[in-house]
This record gives structure tokens, sequence and C-alpha cells, in this order.
């Protein structure tokens, strides 16, 4: 059984004066809890989204008139945008974090830098049923603990179908690979592969005003780590506040359960993130965000609380 060890000398003393960690190894899949909170789940191309319509889209007719009997229900005809299956994205971050080993005691400070690149491919593959197909790759390095540099590389096939009675409910499923190394591409910490299912839904306030629920089971099937082998459930809420057109105020909470399998630990992780966001550009993106993570476990030596804040920039394109 191989171990991983992410963390310097004086990291892990820390870790080890919290508790005993006895059979359980540092989670490197866990790193940045407390920084930036991906989507749960796959989410539908802009282009052909038919959870995140406006207010005016969502009625397709003209409003009821008193010469309706005269002249009869009148549609509203828009132009149809052309679907673009394809979509390509960039983006880099700088965050501080007051606890950059997710220690209970001890907690050491350190700024860390970042980029993404990715890709998709999403072909609607009958009236409400889509594919999707994505890979990506994280690099994450930090100012003074450079023995937590790490990379990240996924890759996701799902499928999405969307239910009309059910309000336009977003239902997926989706099987994810993840690799996980540290600066040497070829220094490998932890590979899984794990099966997602999930629902979304939007509800829209009025035109100012949105939220956003989403649940997600995600359930290991292989990992190379027996002690991370983990199913974990997910529960997120985000409220969306338009200020303006290109600027938007995100607040999200989510709940996540991970239940580790092959070892007697059991975690529960709550989240909370403020986010501003600006979009000059409908394919660019400006962004601040803070953001909270509080995990519990029964384990003692993976208690603990940390905050991280810092903004980014990101480029996103569909074809």
């Amino acid at each position: 059984m191989r171990k991983v060890t992410l963390c310097s000398a004086c990291l892990l003393a820390a870790v080890f004066a919290a508790g005993s960690l006895s059979a359980q190894v540092i989670d490197p899949s866990r790193r940045q809890e407390a920084t930036l909170a991906p989507s749960a789940g796959p989410t539908l191309a802009e282009s052909s989204d038919l959870d995140q319509r406006t207010l005016e889209q969502e009625n397709a007719f003209a409003p009821s008139s008193l010469g309706d009997d005269d002249i009869g229900q009148q549609l509203i005809l828009k132009e149809v945008p052309k679907d673009q299956f394809f979509r390509a994205f960039a983006d880099t971050f700088w965050l501080w974090t007051n606890n950059v080993a997710n220690v209970p005691a001890g907690e050491l400070e350190d700024s860390f830098y970042g980029g993404r690149i990715g890709v998709g491919w999403q072909p609607r593959i009958g009236s409400r049923t889509y594919a999707d197909v994505s890979l990506s790759q994280q690099m994450v390095k930090y100012a003074e603990f450079d023995a937590l540099n790490f990379e990240s590389f996924e890759a996701s096939a799902s499928l999405m179908h969307i239910v009309p009675k059910l309000s336009n409910t977003l239902f997926f499923g989706s099987i994810v690979y993840n690799r996980i190394t540290g600066d040497d591409f070829s220094q490998d910490l932890y590979q899984s592969t794990s099966a997602r299912v999930g629902a979304q839904k939007t509800f829209l306030i009025n035109r100012r005003n949105s939220l956003h629920f989403s649940v997600l089971a995600d359930w290991d099937l292989d990992t190379d780590v027996d002690q991370l082998f983990r199913d974990e459930y997910i529960g997120d809420v985000v409220w969306n506040f338009k200020i303006f057109r290109t600027l938007v105020l995100a607040l999200n909470y989510r709940f996540t359960w991970l239940e580790y399998r092959r070892v007697d630990r059991g975690d529960a992780l709550q989240f909370a993130a403020a986010t501003l966001s600006w979009q000059p550009k409908k394919w660019l993106e400006l962004y601040t965000t803070l953001n909270f993570a509080v995990n519990n476990s029964n384990v003692p030596a993976f208690d603990y609380e940390t905050t991280s804040a810092g903004g980014g920039l990101g480029v996103r394109i569909k074809f």
C-alpha cells in the first residue's frame, strides 16, 4: 500500500501534534477545499441551456391583450442561436490562506498562484439530452511551502437530460478520472476513477436574483491509495445577485459528507464563499473571492478551519 507525502517536515509535525494519524494519510484531492468552488457536476453550454433562460425566454408567447379574440394568440419569433458544441477555457488566480496544510493546530499562512486550462465537447443527442466530454489540467504553486505544489488532471464523460415536467430540472451521470501529481508531472501522488449522479435546478426570482440548487453523489470505483477510497454526498446552493449587467455577486454554501470506506473515517465539510465577478466581455471574467471551510471528522487530526481570499482572471470561448 503506497503512502502519499505532500507536506514539508514542519507541516507534518503540526498534523501529528494534533493527534495520531494511525492508518490515515493526507488527501491530496482535498488540498484546496477553501479556495475555488467549481460547479457541482457538469453544466449545459449557454447557447443551448434550457435551465438558465432569462425571464423573457421562459415565455415564448406575447402577453394577452383585448384583441386576442380577433387576431389569435401571438407567438414571439426569435432568432435561434446556433449550437456551439465545443468550448475552451483558461484562467489564472492568486489566493492567500491562513491554514496552508488544513491542520487543526499550528496553522501556517501562505499564498499561492495557479492556472487551469481545459476543453470540452457537448453535442446534443436528443431534443433534451446532451453528452459531454471534458479535459482539464490545473497547477498550483505556493510562495513558501513549495513541498505542497501540485498539478491535477481531470477527464470526464457525462450524459445530461432535462425533464420539463420537473420545471426543466437537469439530471446527469458522469464517469470522472482524476490524477494528481507533484511539481514533477511524473511524481504520481493519487489517481481515482469515480461515478457521479446528480441534479441541478435554477430558479429565476426576478431580473436581478436567481437561486441555483445542486445535489450530487460521487462514488469511487477505483483509487491507488486504499485509505482514500471514499464516497461523497454534496448539497449546494448559490444565490446570484446581478448588481449591473456585467457585475454579479454570488453567495455559495455547500455541505459535503465524505465516507471513507476502507478506514474508519467520516468527514462533514462545510464551505461558504462570497464572489464578486465582472464580465466586461462575454468571453472574459475577472473576480475576487472570500472563502471559508470547516471540516469535522471522527479522526481529530482532520478537524480544521481554513480561510482564503484573492482573485483571478478567466477566458472562456465557445465554437
